[in-house]
């Protein structure tokens, strides 16, 4: 039998949300000071490296992201919960949200320091990261790309052995995400050479579309059609 998943899970919504973190991340680097918004892998690699070299000021520019990136998962936790007891939709207000917080980003990338431009983003990051987890039931990243490479090559290989058309479905869908990340890359790496930190404006576009997805998912889900919720009221 066919199953069916919920719009948030679709390939569709992975691909718009893991263009956004490849676009972000290489954008922050070019711009930011050779630092990432969601990569926090490197930033913590670059914190080793200079305060081993006793370049101690160097070396706090890479972990405030970290920092803000961890302080986020509290402000998701908390934003989250009360979403939750009110009702609404979890993946929909992450995502406006998210469109908030770049808004708040472009109109404040010329005046302010790049170390609170990096802290927004990894703020966005952060919450993205905890929003859009699967694709259509299968687990994937959003933001680091290690644990999607990983079950890539696992999943190819575990769907021949097996002979299981699901799981090599599952391996094309992660392959993808990679795909998706490395061409964010590349139209912000393009970009930014070109536009320098206006560039960021073309990560509005897929996070407007992203919001429209999920609004039109909510209106046809059941599961939040203010008719059913008010027969489980009652």
């Amino acid at each position: 039998m066919k199953e069916t998943y919920k719009y948030y899970e679709t390939l569709f919504c992975a691909i718009l949300v893991t263009f956004v973190s490849g676009y972000i991340n290489a954008f922050t680097f070019l711009t930011q000071g050779g630092r990432f918004a969601g990569v926090q892998t490197g930033n913590l690699l670059m914190l080793g490296i200079r305060l081993a070299e006793g370049q101690f000021l160097e070396a706090l520019k890479f972990f405030i992201p970290m920092a803000v990136f961890m302080v986020g998962q509290a402000v998701t936790y908390y934003l989250k919960t009360w979403v939750v007891q009110k009702r609404y939709h979890w993946h929909l207000c992450s995502s406006l949200v998210l469109s908030l917080i770049a808004l708040v980003t472009l109109t404040l990338i010329d005046s302010w320091h790049p170390y609170a431009i990096v802290s927004l983003l990894a703020l966005f990051m952060s919450l993205k990261v905890d929003t859009f987890k699967s694709i259509q039931g299968t687990s994937f990243a959003t933001v680091m790309m290690t644990g999607n490479i990983k079950n890539a090559a696992y999943l190819w290989v575990k769907g021949f052995v097996e002979k299981d058309a699901n799981i090599c479905q599952d391996g094309k869908h992660i392959l993808i995400i990679l795909l998706t990340f490395s061409m964010g890359a590349m139209f912000s790496t393009y970009l930014c050479y070109r536009y320098g930190e206006y560039a960021f404006t073309v990560v509005l576009l897929p996070l407007f579309i992203l919001n429209g997805y999920l609004f039109l998912g909510v209106r046809q889900s059941s599961e939040y059609n203010p008719k059913n919720i008010l027969k489980k009221m009652k």
